[in-house]
């Protein structure tokens, strides 16, 4: 079965915040699961942040305008990353799935052999045998 896609104003209204109806929550899942799902996140981010335009339209110099609009995206964006893994899974619990999901999801597509195997070399990386001596 293929996902629906919103059309550009509901994908608007979606990528501000907005709940979509529920013959979207197949493509929802697939928007905030696919292996893309960063560059998604950072796609509605952009529209979030492309409120800091209106500062073009203050009376002040260009200069200050453009440095302000600068770090309010650089600031918005950081944030954004902070939490995008609880962002998407707010998205996914608004639109009806079970918390968690998205995670669980990701998870085992990415392979439990390779996730298995990183969490080994961070043991032993980690383990009191391979930490210095604080006393030396």
């Amino acid at each position: 079965m293929r996902a629906d896609r919103p059309n550009p104003l509901r994908w608007l209204w979606y990528a501000v915040g907005g709940r979509l109806s529920d013959s979207y929550r197949e493509w929802v899942l697939y928007d905030l699961t696919s292996p893309a799902w960063v560059f998604r996140h950072l796609a509605r981010a952009g529209v979030q942040h492309s409120v800091w335009l209106l500062l073009l339209l203050l009376p002040i110099p260009l200069t200050l305008r453009l440095w302000m609009i600068a770090v309010g995206t650089s600031v918005g964006v950081v944030f954004s990353l902070s939490f995008m893994e609880d962002a998407s899974e707010r998205r996914l619990i608004k639109h009806g799935f079970p918390a968690g999901l998205n995670r669980r999801i990701r998870e085992e597509a990415t392979g439990t052999e390779k996730r298995a195997e990183l969490a080994a070399m961070y043991t032993a990386w980690y383990s009191a045998a391979n930490r210095p001596d604080p006393d030396p």
